[in-house]
């Protein structure tokens, strides 16, 4: 037998479970739980104090095998970084600039109006054939980074950086290897040049210490075959290589039996010259000849019968053979009172020398930029060029020197000094100058009166300085 209940019809929306949990709870009852539930979450976020369970951190190994490998791709899968263009390499030729060679490279002329516009650019304006540009661009053809050596110790760097160009000025300290050289005047190298690239002079030193006795040695007048010269130098080094020479720290030039010596000396005011061994001043007030590595074609001769003319005539001055247009030096600081021209003298400069001294420069190719009437000089300064204009047989300076209006003969006249060391510094001289007088005497021809070197308590110095260390 079946046997059969009526349900209630129930919408097919609401659940059998909902249904029987409103026949077995009122609804007074449900109301009650869902206050307290209500009740005790409010609670909960109310009291500080309840916290949430703290978690616990497990550590559980993986033994290696199972560890995630890196993943490596393959070199021709990666895609390469864009290359830099290629380093480029400008090399200054006669009559270049900043500007043509930009142009000849087809670099930016905007670039480079931006780099000279930089702090510390002026040594672009100042470039010497041979030197080299180097110029790194960016792939988008701008101008990244520019180098110009200046020196083997000195290199300007312009960078781009954030759109605007840095110019800075790199320098490194060379060592300094103290040198000594020593040569002689011989029938093969007559003169001090080729004696002075006999024994390894350098040019600049060679005109250095020419510079040095020029007051007291004629080098066109007294060389003679047996005459000697040792010098005491600064060779400047960069990572073992020679890279210039620096200062002369003594000379000796032994000439006609007569020894001159030069030491090298800066004072308590930060001035430098050169002084002899009792701290008497080489620099005088002239010099002996007006042109450099010349030869007297013709000296100081009151009865010389002329070439041209073909009489006795006085030769008040002395003839220095030399090429056309070497630079003529005046003598001493004065100032010009004639340039002019003659048909005897051609081209001829007059200088005054405060009010005892003149000196005369005739045959000059042509003056010197500048040079005129009134012109204030000084000493060596260039006042004119080697000629034959005027009554001259052929190219050559002819030189006079004056005093109180008596001419009088350059080569023997007598020239004031400049001032000698004061007494008061005699000390600091002789403590200074006796490391290179020590060197001097080390390798040296034999100095005569030497044995005077002992006033000065001569030390021994090593012939190696580090860079470090001071020069003086």
């Amino acid at each position: 037998m079946i046997l059969s209940a009526s349900i209630p019809n129930i919408p097919a929306r609401v659940s059998i479970s909902r249904f029987f949990i409103m026949r077995k709870y009122p609804s007074n009852h449900l109301k009650l739980v869902c206050l307290l539930v209500a009740i005790c979450a409010a609670l909960a976020l109310l009291n500080p104090t309840i916290a949430p369970t703290p978690s616990v951190q497990v550590t559980i190994p993986i033994p290696a095998e199972e560890m995630p490998q890196p993943v490596t791709i393959p070199a021709d899968q990666i895609e390469p970084k864009p290359d830099l263009p290629p380093l480029i390499r400008l090399t200054v030729k006669n009559g270049d600039n900043l500007s043509s060679l930009f142009a000849k490279a087809r670099l930016s002329a905007g670039d480079l109006q931006r780099i000279l516009n930089t702090d510390n650019a002026d040594a672009l304006a100042d470039l010497r054939p041979g030197q080299n540009i180097d110029i790194q661009k960016t792939t988008t053809g701008r101008i990244q980074q520019l180098r110009y050596a200046i020196s083997p110790t000195t290199t300007l760097i312009t960078t781009l950086t954030d759109s605007e160009y840095q110019t800075t000025i790199e320098t490194v300290r060379p060592d300094i290897l103290l040198t000594t050289l020593h040569g002689r005047i011989s029938k093969t190298h007559p003169s001090l040049y080729h004696a002075g690239k006999q024994a390894g002079l350098s040019d600049n030193l060679i005109m250095a210490m020419a510079n040095l006795f020029q007051w007291d040695i004629s080098f066109a007048l007294d060389l003679r075959e047996g005459d000697e010269f040792t010098i005491v130098f600064e060779a400047l080094q960069l990572n073992g290589e020679l890279i210039d020479d620096g200062n002369i720290l003594a000379a000796s030039f032994v000439n006609l039996g007569e020894t001159h010596e030069a030491l090298r000396y800066t004072n308590s005011e930060g001035e430098t010259g050169y002084f002899d061994r009792n701290g008497e001043s080489l620099h005088k007030a002239f010099l002996r000849d007006p042109v450099h590595f010349s030869h007297v074609s013709s000296s100081f001769n009151l009865k010389r019968k002329h070439p041209i003319l073909k009489r006795t005539m006085p030769h008040r001055g002395i003839d220095y053979a030399a090429n056309q247009g070497t630079p003529v030096r005046a003598a001493g600081d004065g100032k010009v009172i004639k340039a002019e021209r003659n048909q005897a003298s051609g081209n001829f400069v007059v200088i005054q020398h405060g009010e005892q001294y003149t000196t005369k420069y005739l045959h000059l190719s042509k003056f010197a930029k500048g040079i005129r009437a009134s012109k204030k000089i000084k000493q060596g300064q260039t006042i004119g060029y080697v000629g034959a204009t005027g009554l001259a047989t052929g190219p050559h300076l002819h030189y006079e020197f004056l005093v109180d209006g008596v001419h009088r003969n350059p080569r023997t006249v007598s020239l004031p000094n400049a001032a000698a060391v004061p007494k008061s510094e005699m000390q600091a001289f002789r403590a200074q100058v006796s490391p290179w007088f020590s060197l001097l005497n080390e390798n040296l021809i034999k100095i005569e009166g030497s044995t005077k070197a002992s006033d000065l308590a001569l030390e021994q110095t090593p012939h190696h300085q580090s860079a470090t260390e001071p020069v003086l």
